[in-house]
């Protein structure tokens, strides 16, 4: 059986090590491997966007109204969490692996 990309990076360690016949073998299994399918549909990445999209501006609601009753330090925690919701939805619009990467911090 052809191992996968990350079966051949667990087998050789790190890439900064690797021989340039290490590196070539790489690049063709990364090119025959078989894709895998997005853990989400694009619609059900749409609908992702939009909950956090929706989350994002009651975030913002609750922030606005702690900032105006002088409640700065709580505002800025439902703030952070607003904008965190709008990186979200910006990156679940793109698709699935924008998404996965953005929530993983790669």
């Amino acid at each position: 059986m052809t191992p996968t990309p990350v079966q051949f990076r667990s087998e050789h360690g790190d890439p900064a090590t690797w021989m340039p016949a290490d590196l070539d073998s790489y690049e063709v299994l990364a090119d025959i491997a078989a894709y895998e399918s997005p853990l989400y549909s694009p619609a059900e990445m749409r609908a992702i966007a939009a909950d956090h999209a929706r989350s994002a501006l009651a975030q913002q609601r609750v922030a606005d109204r702690l900032a105006g009753e002088g409640h700065d330090i709580a505002a800025g925690i439902w703030r952070r969490g607003a904008r965190e919701a709008r990186e979200y939805a910006a990156a679940a619009r793109e698709g699935w692996l924008m998404y996965e990467a953005v929530i993983n911090g790669w």
